[in-house]
């Protein structure tokens, strides 16, 4: 596995029976209508810093990304969520940026079923260290807030 991976791009993380991968999907596909460019294909944008690009699904054939390439952690209609080899189409505007993300706050509603499944992902990657430092941290103001009546 590429070291600048942080999850093995063959893992597969199943998703809760209660997923709807179809009406996710369909709200994923409104990024075609945006991104014409896309042709059809899965579809994600990131925000780098004060830039952002849109992603368009590439064949992976287990090379290292290249520098305009990356992995996103995307629902799959197995009813799993898996890497996704992704490579940029192309920057977007501040207009575009930001049509694109009124079609993600869309999904992050249809994304609540796979929270769980996101925030392992997110745990593995980070690793037992950096969570112990985290739960260290966050210890004594969730004492201070309960201390507060701060709940």
């Amino acid at each position: 596995m590429s070291q600048y991976v942080f999850v093995d791009p063959s893992a597969s993380f199943a998703l809760p029976d209660s997923f709807d991968f179809e009406d996710y999907i369909e709200t994923e596909q409104e990024l075609w209508a945006l991104f014409p460019e896309t042709e059809g294909k899965r579809a994600n944008f990131g925000q780098v810093g004060l830039t952002a690009q849109i992603y368009v699904e590439v064949p992976d054939d287990g090379s290292d990304p290249g520098m305009d390439e990356t992995y996103i952690l995307m629902p799959c209609a197995d009813k799993t969520m898996k890497p996704i080899r992704m490579k940029a189409c192309r920057r977007l505007t501040l207009t575009e940026y930001r049509m694109g993300h009124l079609t993600a706050l869309k999904l992050m509603g249809k994304m609540n079923e796979a929270a769980s499944v996101m925030q392992e992902v997110g745990r593995q990657i980070l690793g037992e260290e950096v969570m112990e430092e985290v739960r260290a941290r966050m210890q004594p103001k969730e004492e201070e807030d309960e201390e507060n009546g701060n709940e």
